[in-house]
């Protein structure tokens, strides 16, 4: 009997034991692993559960790719509450000029394996106070053939409601107007290619093609040490050999304002306000003074219809789609 009980009394010990061993190095069994390349560092946890580890690593795969070769920092907390751990993203990235900071939530069942997402993405531009959350209804400006004076008048009217557009400029205005480039870029606007001269280039070689675009490239580096991601081929034309020629994402429209037959605010107004809906690339010339006066009267009565105007770059970043180079892109509508 004595032998019985001393053998129960070691394997109740053992057992207690390895009950205390499991409490206490459940946290252990989350380690930490650090992938760093080129301007990527992410922490990231491995649980040694091939489910919640393949589920983690999906969502961390497409955030950079989302982000491609953009600079971005991932690290993560976590808190225990029972068989459940709450882990928590905390994303930062540079995505052209726009700084973003993102959450994201996991509520992780250690015993089923299950997951489920709480989603916090808030998007800030900290640079300049701005901010969009999932629902917000997202269009974007965008003003070709310029710059000139109107252009001035424009980026004012973008800051006073802390809105930013894209600028496709065309580079035989680069030399004259550096100063309104400048002011552009200070304001926070992008500054994107539309070619050297405005000609068509569906009928130019593909030497002339890359010539357009590279030597407006190159003067629009000159001036803002940046050089421009996103191109518009003149007339917005495009077939296969400018899709091969050019290597950058190729941006239309799906809205018209007709500002250069018009040069009428009110209709350029209503043109906008009668089509407008989330996803939208507007199509305006900044070298026009009716343009430049419509967009004082459209931008409140957007607001006021919930929109937020960004640049095109912030609209395909905000609608988690990847700008490939080569593809032709008219909306970020669903």
């Amino acid at each position: 009997m004595r032998l019985i009980k001393r053998i129960l009394i070691i394997i109740c010990l053992i057992l207690f034991t390895l009950i205390l061993m499991f409490i206490n190095n459940k946290e252990n069994n989350i380690k930490n692993f650090t992938y760093k390349v080129d301007n990527k560092e992410i922490y990231y946890p491995v649980f040694n559960d091939t489910n919640i580890d393949n589920y983690l690593n999906n969502y961390l795969n497409n955030q950079i790719e989302l982000l491609d070769d953009y600079k971005l920092y991932i690290d993560y907390d976590y808190q225990e509450k029972d068989d459940n751990i709450i882990l928590t993203f905390y994303q930062n990235a540079y995505y052209n000029k726009l700084e973003v900071n993102k959450l994201k939530s996991f509520n992780i069942n250690l015993k089923t394996s299950e997951i489920t997402e709480s989603n916090s993405n808030i998007k800030i531009d900290t640079t300049n106070n701005k901010s969009n959350n999932n629902n917000q209804k997202l269009i974007a400006f965008t003003f070709d053939d310029g710059p000139n004076h109107n252009t001035i008048k424009i980026i004012n009217s973008l800051k006073k409601y802390n809105m930013s557009a894209t600028f496709f400029i065309l580079g035989s205005r680069i030399k004259d107007n550096q100063n309104i480039i400048k002011l552009m870029q200070e304001a926070g606007m992008e500054i994107a290619n539309h070619t050297y001269s405005h000609r068509l280039l569906t009928n130019a070689s593909v030497e002339d093609i890359t010539n357009e675009v590279k030597k407006t490239s190159e003067l629009i580096y000159e001036v803002t040490n940046t050089y421009p991601k996103l191109v518009r081929p003149s007339y917005g034309s495009f077939n296969s050999r400018i899709r091969k020629s050019i290597n950058m994402p190729i941006i239309i429209w799906n809205i018209d304002t007709l500002d250069w037959k018009y040069h009428n605010s009110q209709k350029i107004t209503n043109k906008i306000l009668n089509k407008v809906s989330d996803g939208d690339i507007i199509l305006m010339h900044d070298i026009y003074s009716a343009t430049a006066n419509a967009i004082e009267i459209v931008i409140p009565k957007l607001i006021e219809k919930g929109y937020k105007i960004v640049s095109v770059s912030e609209l395909f970043y905000y609608k988690n789609i990847k700008l490939e180079n080569g593809k032709v892109y008219g909306n970020a509508g669903k």
